[in-house]
């Protein structure tokens, strides 16, 4: 008897944004390891240059500035139309907005919100046409944080966008649903990012300590999310939607 991989993601595409950096490199690397060819979009081309060294597979890079919605969505359509029809998006671009209550300022919050949560709503949205969207094997995987889930001092404006999407996943797994589309989302603890360290870089030794002990596992790499995303991108979550998948090292356990 033949055993087959449910984690063969061969025959299968994918758009994947943030896909020059951190989570988003090592989530697409991983992805295109397992047979997956990929779209990949970010702001910065030349570090996706990068990221397509060092996948396999057949890939097609977008820069883009997700904050454009038009031009975004133009970049997409056109992709697709010379990749071909894709079985699902990972919507991994983000920003993280450390401000407290008197500080934050209207453009903060809504440009953390359009990058991190309504972004990944456009592509939802253009996703489920019938031009874009293969037809089979629908996946949407959104990426929140544990601060979408517990409370931070000065960090509501971030916080707003990542709690948005879990909301989102919720409401749009049950909207998708009759076109056997599934919607989840992972969200990840401190991990080892250029973004992580350009946040924590004004912290002294002793909040960086504190930082670690709030996870028991210790911090997280980014390969650690990277297998997340692939699993609920697979056959292996088929009866997965509308699921938030904690990845923090013991964060949200405690």
């Amino acid at each position: 008897m033949k055993i087959i991989n449910p984690l063969d993601l061969t025959g299968r595409k994918y758009l994947i944004t943030g896909a020059a950096s951190g989570i988003g490199r090592a989530s697409s690397v991983f992805l295109s390891q397992l047979g997956a060819e990929l779209i990949l979009v970010d702001i910065n081309a030349q570090e996706l240059e990068k990221t397509a060294s060092s996948c396999p597979s057949k890939v097609l890079l977008v820069a883009c500035d997700l904050l454009d919605i038009p031009k975004l969505k133009e970049s997409i359509i056109n992709a697709v139309s010379d990749f071909g029809k894709i079985h699902g998006l990972v919507h991994i671009a983000g920003k993280s907005y450390i401000s407290p209550l008197k500080a934050i300022s209207e453009n903060g919050v809504l440009d953390t919100f359009k990058l991190n949560t309504y972004a990944g709503l456009e592509l939802a949205k253009l996703f489920i046409n019938k031009k874009i969207y293969a037809g089979e094997h629908g996946s949407i995987v959104f990426i929140s944080s544990v601060y979408g889930i517990v409370g931070s001092p000065a960090n509501v404006g971030y916080a707003v966008s990542k709690a948005g999407i879990i909301g989102a996943t919720k409401a749009l797994a049950m909207e998708l649903a009759p076109q056997k589309i599934r919607v989840n989302c992972v969200a990840p603890g401190f991990v080892k990012t250029k973004m992580m360290d350009s946040n924590t870089g004004s912290f002294d030794d002793n909040y960086l300590s504190v930082l670690d002990n709030l996870h028991p596992l210790g911090l997280g790499e980014p390969e650690d999310i990277a297998n997340a995303i692939s699993f609920m991108l697979s056959d292996m979550s088929k009866w997965i939607t509308g699921a938030v998948m904690n990845v923090d090292g013991g964060f949200t356990a405690q």
